[in-house]
């Protein structure tokens, strides 16, 4: 949320955690910060406007990190969250900082490559 308000943008820092944000708040005074659960979408719809007090429901950028999604089911709950938050919110980009995400790209395969070496392989 720094980087973004140095940059110049008007940002809200956003946590499901009441402690996470009241020390943000105590560390970053002029920044804005509010708790709300990024998987109920509308309530992040809700909290820009009510902070910034505009009727633009829109994000331009999120930031979304994913650091508590993890285990067996944390790949397709990273999805549907980052999926919810695209759909919901439309921002231009989705940033995510996520191990998860991280791990689950290191193992996906550019499809032609792929295909491409099994059409090489002949059939027995």
């Amino acid at each position: 949320t720094k980087l973004l308000d140095d940059a110049g943008r008007y940002c809200i820092g956003v946590d499901i955690g009441p402690k996470i944000i009241a020390n943000a708040k105590k560390q970053y005074s002029d920044i804005t910060f509010a708790v709300a659960d990024a998987w109920k979408t509308l309530d992040l719809i809700k909290c820009r406007k009510a902070l910034k007090g505009e009727d633009d429901l829109g994000y331009d950028l999120v930031w979304a990190d994913i650091g508590g999604l993890s285990g067996s089911d944390g790949h397709l709950e990273s999805l549907s969250l980052l999926d919810s938050l695209g759909c919901a919110l439309q921002p231009r980009a989705i940033v995510i900082k996520s191990n998860c995400m991280r791990d689950l790209a290191s193992r996906i395969k550019f499809f032609p490559d792929v295909y491409g070496k099994m059409k090489a392989k002949p059939r027995t």
